[in-house]
């Protein structure tokens, strides 16, 4: 199964992080016009998420450090092709979120 990673730095505490990787998470999946979505809570410093895009299943998880957001995205063999797309629309919609409101 291709894998599609971003590690983005924060300077965030870990219920803000947490906040804005959920936010992010929401853009990220409605980018992908997704449907039938599902964010969780893994533990206490992950979020999982799933959903169907274009018919394909779509699963990840967001790693939450002190420091650092880790974003992880699984992708179906079929959607080998997009993988530069997902890489593309990670790399836009989680570091956005991750800005504190005073440096934008």
């Amino acid at each position: 199964m291709p894998k599609v990673e971003g590690t983005y730095p924060h300077s965030m505490d870990r219920e803000d992080a947490i906040n804005a990787s959920k936010k992010a998470i929401t853009k990220l999946l409605a980018s992908f016009e997704a449907t039938d979505t599902l964010i969780s809570s893994d533990s206490e410093d992950s979020l999982g998420f799933s959903c169907l895009s274009r018919g394909m299943k779509i699963s990840g998880k967001i790693f939450i450090y002190k420091d650092e957001v880790k974003a992880i995205v699984d992708l179906p063999m079929m959607a080998f092709a997009f993988k530069g797309l997902v890489q593309a629309a990670i790399d836009k919609h989680i570091p956005k979120h991750l800005e504190v409101q005073g440096d934008k």
